[in-house]
């Protein structure tokens, strides 16, 4: 009987402990749930103020009215759990690097800001959605609406992405030295078909010629930064290269929360080293992201098509 009892008490006792870590889970989750939402507010509301284009301004009423019910949601599943909701996003200085833009260059950085940002919600409120609880079930019901987010951030950072780009190069728009003088008379004898043809024959062979230890641009751009610790330390925002085509530095965005708050920093093309751990290649940088945060921020000039140094 004394054993029964012993089992018992075992029992309800992991039974305890496992519902305190649920608990301590939830509470963390809820807590950051209304951090996000107050982030999103705030930055929605900056994007109707500073957007330049109509679909920026739309997506920024979006976010206000959205999270603003989530919130409201959120709110009143924390207070009735005991949890005392949080009054301020988690990263005070969250529109730092967006209250300082506008028109284009706010459109441009909050698409990216809002894209990245979403995606780093929607891995948080799956997590939580596993179960059946009410907590589990806010976080079901939410996911639809950060999708919905993360859709439209997506579409207009290709937007503003492709806006961004310089146009292609015509015979229109090419140097007159490049062009051919108006009725000049050709005077080339015309290559003979054999000639054509080893000449495309090796064209074809120094196209296909890839060197054995190339890297692709996509185990650069987009990709996280990490310490010689394994820490994230920044991300991959845009490669850059000199007039021979050789890439020479690299622009990475550092610090901030949900994608807001960052900065962008320039470093040396090979202070990046490719590493590879089970098949998958990843950047690593011997730095900290201290350090990192503490060097000049620069900016994208979109009227120029280049980084500038950020104003203080």
């Amino acid at each position: 009987m004394k054993s029964r009892y012993l089992i018992m008490s075992v029992v309800l006792i992991l039974a305890g402990s496992s519902t305190q870590a649920l608990a301590k889970s939830d509470t963390a989750f809820l807590t950051e749930a209304i951090q996000i939402n107050l982030a999103e507010i705030s930055v929605g509301d900056l994007a109707q103020k500073n957007g330049g284009s109509d679909d920026v301004k739309s997506f920024g009423k979006m976010l206000v009215d959205d999270h603003s019910a989530s919130n409201t949601k959120a709110t009143s599943l924390a207070q009735a759990n005991g949890v005392t909701p949080p009054t301020e996003p988690k990263a005070a200085d969250k529109q730092k690097h967006l209250a300082k833009l506008s028109g284009a260059d706010f459109d441009r950085e909050f698409a990216k800001a809002m894209a990245k940002g979403h995606e780093e919600a929607i891995s948080k409120f799956e997590a939580a959605s596993k179960g059946d609880d009410d907590i589990a079930k806010f976080a079901q019901e939410t996911l639809p609406t950060l999708q919905k987010h993360l859709k439209t951030a997506q579409t207009l950072e290709s937007s503003k992405r492709a806006q961004g780009e310089p146009p292609a190069a015509s015979e229109a728009t090419k140097p007159k030295s490049e062009m051919a003088p108006a009725g000049a008379a050709k005077t080339e004898a015309a290559p003979s078909a054999e000639t054509k043809k080893e000449a495309s024959e090796t064209k074809n062979a120094e196209m296909a010629a890839v060197p054995s230890d190339a890297v692709g641009v996509n185990d650069y751009y987009k990709q996280n930064v990490y310490d010689t610790s394994n820490n994230t330390v920044g991300e991959v925002s845009d490669l850059l290269l000199d007039k021979s085509g050789r890439v020479k530095a690299v622009i990475l965005s550092v610090g901030g929360f949900l994608g807001l708050g960052g900065k962008y920093v320039s470093v040396p093309f090979n202070a990046l080293q490719v590493s590879e751990k089970n098949g998958k290649r990843y950047l690593v940088m011997d730095t900290t992201k201290e350090a990192l945060t503490s060097a000049p921020g620069y900016r994208y000039d979109s009227t120029t098509g280049k980084w500038v140094p950020e104003k203080a």
